[in-house]
């Protein structure tokens, strides 16, 4: 029988603890407050925004969106990331702003500044773990990883041993491969599958049917099929916004995150746990 992961039910779990949190800061005078970039009028993003600063108001912490909307897309490229730079310099100068955050994916005319926009947000700052030298576990890759520790919990793997085997589908992506480095310090035996095409080669396809957890982040709906799954196997569906993994593959797997309601309530609960660990090494610091 086939667990399906109820990432809503696990993040309002986590909520609890984290409220808890963000009081006892705030009994200290301090009131966390989380800025997210929104550029462009993808519903996707929009959505994904809102569920952010509904969960962040949930548990406390004050969400200020700073929108750079669709009049924006007569600008020249140049022109418009020197804008969005500008606005996150000033955000990291303000102490009263603990978290900063780009909702991505970018419009697709600026997908190429990326990594430059990304950058300009201060590590101490970089909640979403998005940058290179981030003090922080991306948020995302947070979630797959606790994903898999509830997986072992419910006994989804085979008993007694540690995973061996994890593939891991848009390895070279801003998940995946934080993800994958993130699994190999656990000792994992990672296979990485950087092609995003429908077809995988011989090579990809037998390593998919040995590994015991299957994660894919690589942004293509329906990529991963039944055939491509090993029965009882792990299956974390980390694609953005759609999903990667056919539901069908369910049925095969012992594990299996649903999209929506799997890993992206836990991606947002890892944010805000981001922010709050943040300030408290600050805070006890003090």
């Amino acid at each position: 029988m086939t667990i399906i992961f109820d990432g809503k039910a696990f993040a309002e779990k986590k909520e609890q603890t984290i409220k808890s949190k963000v009081q006892k800061l705030k009994e200290k005078g301090i009131k966390l407050k989380l800025v997210s970039i929104l550029v462009g009028d993808d519903p996707a993003s929009i959505l994904y925004t809102k569920l952010k600063k509904k969960a962040s108001e949930r548990v406390g912490i004050e969400f200020e969106i700073i929108r750079f909307g669709s009049d924006e897309s007569t600008r020249l490229p140049v022109g418009q990331v020197h804008r969005i730079k500008k606005v996150i310099f000033q955000l990291n100068k303000d102490s009263n702003v603990h978290g900063i955050m780009v909702q991505l994916p970018l419009p697709e005319k600026l997908k190429f500044n990326t990594r430059e926009v990304i950058e300009a947000i201060t590590p101490e700052k970089d909640v979403d773990g998005m940058r290179e030298d981030s003090k922080f576990v991306p948020a995302t890759v947070k979630a797959v990883l606790e994903i898999l520790k509830v997986a072992k919990v419910d006994k989804a793997l085979p008993a007694g041993r540690q995973v061996d085997k994890v593939a891991v589908v848009g390895s070279d992506g801003m998940v995946g491969k934080p993800l994958v480095k993130e699994l190999k310090g656990m000792n994992y035996d990672v296979f990485e599958v950087d092609k995003k095409s429908k077809k995988f080669s011989d090579e990809a396809m037998k390593q998919f049917s040995d590994a015991d957890v299957l994660v894919s982040a690589a942004g293509v709906p329906n990529l991963i099929k039944p055939d491509m799954v090993k029965d009882g196997a792990v299956v974390i569906d980390a694609g953005s916004p759609k999903g990667d993994v056919d539901p069908s593959t369910a049925l095969r797997a012992r594990f299996f995150t649903p999209v929506p309601g799997g890993v992206g309530p836990v991606t947002v609960i890892s944010l805000l746990e981001n922010l709050v660990l943040g300030v408290e090494k600050i805070s006890f610091k003090k």
